[in-house]
């Protein structure tokens, strides 16, 4: 697992809405896999709160763990987050 799959990961959702709702329609197990399996990427759900966090130093702990764990989605549209992963 990696840090650096972390900041690929978001960077690809940025730029690719189709994928952003794909991931929507999603539980976090069918997330994980397509994630995981058929996308490529691997890393853990404290990897991705530090690379949120080192792109936006400005979140309270309170406000990334609501990014992260789903309650705010990650900034792309909303509703996909980590809860659970």
């Amino acid at each position: 697992m990696s840090k650096e799959s972390a900041v690929a990961f978001l960077e690809r959702l940025k730029g690719d809405d189709v994928l952003v709702k794909r991931l929507q329609g999603c539980t976090v197990p069918e997330a994980k896999k397509l994630v995981k399996g058929e996308l490529g990427y691997d890393f853990t759900k404290e990897e991705m709160q530090q690379v949120i966090f080192e792109k936006n130093p400005e979140l309270t702990d309170e406000e990334l763990d609501m990014v992260v764990g789903g309650g705010l989605g990650l900034g792309f549209g909303g509703g996909f987050g980590l809860g659970g992963w």
